[in-house]
């Protein structure tokens, strides 16, 4: 029992398309499999309350073309509330597309199009796996992360994983011409390997991304939509012996104006460790991420401890409760305000489908 409830505590960021998924048809070589959860979640700051509860819902079909070949299409939306005080039903509910893509695999691997993952989840998950808290310093650019118009590969060849994936600028309509199209040089790409040291427990982890985006917010402030040039890369490795588990990631990137010199860069490093206990899971981390602009001004923008208890009732249904240490202060010179500063408390159930 100790081993799988540490497993699903450690793959917690995971696509929940895995062994909770139910089966709805299976027939000559097609089948179609519906998954999610279902999780209620109160964040407490200051002493007031905040209700962040959602649901995911993921469908996924597959059918095999031959007996190396198969086809796959895969959706995730995740769904939330803001009713914030007013009448029944009027709240400015949303709908968020995570996933949302087509594709072909066999034995060389799986090849995506769509809305999809880039290649550096697989590296933040050493670290990102608290119920609630965590994974603030090891951050993801966006063709790193989850966006569309993006090719994927992954594959898996015994103890090394690969993945790897290119985002496309999106065509747009010329601003000089409307008989021709231009784009919005939005485009990138993300690499990266995991390779697991036998059954040692030992996993090292590394990945590179480079790639242009359209970004509110830079150097820590407000700002129209700006296209930024950013890269970064992460290392990572975990150690697994019986009921503990310990993980390291460090991330160094530069987010650069695309028309411009100014640029900060990013350095980051996160430290989490998790012991079982029966049906308990211990998990805690440490965060710290730290921006230097161009000129020698820095400031941390994430430096927090986190701890949680989560207890499984069953290995689908846990109920937890989460505290995250804020070290930062409030600092109006790099708009670090008291919000950002404080410390935070969360209390959930999640149920899984």
């Amino acid at each position: 029992m100790n081993k799988t409830i540490i497993a699903l505590a450690v793959s917690a960021a995971a696509v929940a398309s895995g062994a909770n998924a139910a089966e709805l048809y299976n027939q000559d070589g097609t089948s179609l499999t519906l998954g999610g959860r279902a999780e209620a979640r109160m964040a407490m700051k200051d002493g007031k309350a905040e209700d962040n509860s959602r649901v995911r819902v993921n469908i996924e079909g597959k059918t095999q073309i031959t007996d190396s070949l198969y086809g796959i299409g895969f959706y995730e939306g995740q769904f939330t509330s803001n009713e914030k005080g007013r009448d029944t039903d009027s709240s400015e509910d949303s709908v968020t597309n995570r996933y949302l893509y087509g594709g072909i695999g066999g034995n060389f691997g799986e090849v995506t199009y769509g809305k999809n993952e880039g290649a550096l989840g697989v590296i933040t998950d050493f670290t990102d796996i608290m119920a609630y808290h965590g994974n603030s310093a090891a951050y993801k650019i966006a063709i790193a992360d989850r966006t569309d118009n993006m090719l994927t590969y992954k594959g898996q060849f015994d103890d090394l994983s690969v993945k790897a994936s290119y985002r496309f600028a999106d065509a747009k309509e010329s601003s000089n011409s409307k008989d021709s199209l231009d784009d919005n040089d939005a485009d990138g790409y993300s690499l990266s390997t995991v390779y697991a040291i036998g059954d040692s427990g030992v996993k090292l982890g590394a990945g590179y991304a480079d790639g242009n985006q359209y970004v509110t917010k830079f150097k820590n402030a407000t700002v129209a939509s700006t296209l930024l040039d950013r890269s970064q890369y992460m290392l990572a490795a975990s150690y697994e012996i019986s009921d503990f588990y310990f993980a390291a990631n460090y991330v160094d990137g530069q987010d650069k104006l695309k028309n411009g010199s100014d640029k900060v860069d990013k350095t980051g490093y996160e430290f989490a460790a998790a012991y079982t206990m029966d049906k308990t899971v211990f998990t805690t981390t440490y965060n710290k991420l730290r921006d230097k602009v161009e000129g020698g001004n820095k400031y941390d923008t994430a430096d927090n401890i986190a701890v949680d208890a989560t207890y499984y009732f069953k290995p689908n249904f846990r109920g937890y409760v989460s505290y995250n240490f804020n070290l930062l202060d409030e600092d109006t010179d790099n708009n670090i305000t008291k919000a950002m500063a404080d410390d935070e408390v969360a209390l959930g159930l999640r149920y899984d489908f």
